[in-house]
């Protein structure tokens, strides 16, 4: 089964433009992922999709979940909420709002130093239930969201969650991703569209 899935990850990378149109990011798009700074095992992660050339900065869900450099991994779905093993987890606010400021390079202190990177990962997982601060308002990120929740900020925007899978099936660390206004999603033809059908069928039949 796992050969399979390899084989449908690599059929899916035939079909794809190395060069990405600009544009949302799909189920059954190639992402490959490069470090950056911070070492908590987490972000920030340098996103290229479909081959392009450019990056944008990401920032992941899970804990416990890992994620590989410089390997391609498959777009099974895009959400607003993280596919963890026990449900799915839904953006809070606050994450989206430290995302949407850290990309739009808005998000104040966000200097792209590791400790910079340590404290805005830190405090991503600290809103998404996966770890806990001793002492949260000793985070400026945690602070900055919770004010911009206590202003009036909602919901989740443009903000998703790109969930990964390896080419062998195994579910990859989400990544935070921004859907981008623009031009018309790269459509997958016949072979893409059977092969992610495919390794969607062997990872539901798995989970059962």
């Amino acid at each position: 089964m796992r050969i399979r899935a390899g084989v449908a990850l690599l059929a899916l990378l035939f079909v794809v433009p190395v060069a990405a149109e600009a544009g949302p990011i799909v189920a059954g798009d190639i992402v490959v992922l490069t470090d950056g700074p911070g070492n908590t095992g987490g972000g920030e992660f340098n996103m290229f999709v479909n081959g392009s050339i450019e990056s944008f900065i990401t920032f992941c869900l899970q804990r416990t979940q890992f994620i590989g450099f410089n390997q391609p991994f498959l777009v099974g779905s895009v959400t607003n909420y993280a596919d963890d093993a026990g449900g799915n987890d839904p953006i809070s606010s606050q994450t989206a709002w430290l995302y949407t400021q850290a990309r739009h390079g808005t998000l104040s202190g966000y200097s792209h130093t590791q400790s910079a990177a340590n404290a805005l990962q830190y405090a991503i997982w600290y809103f998404e239930n996966e770890i806990t601060l001793s002492n949260p308002t000793g985070n400026s990120f945690v602070n900055l969201a919770n004010q911009a929740v206590a202003n009036g900020f909602s919901g989740i925007g443009t903000v998703r969650v790109a969930n990964l899978f390896y080419p062998d099936g195994r579910a990859a660390q989400d990544q935070l991703i921004l859907q981008v206004p623009g031009s018309a999603a790269l459509t997958l033809i016949g072979p893409g569209l059977l092969t992610l059908g495919m390794l969607r069928r062997r990872l539901t039949t798995s989970q059962t």
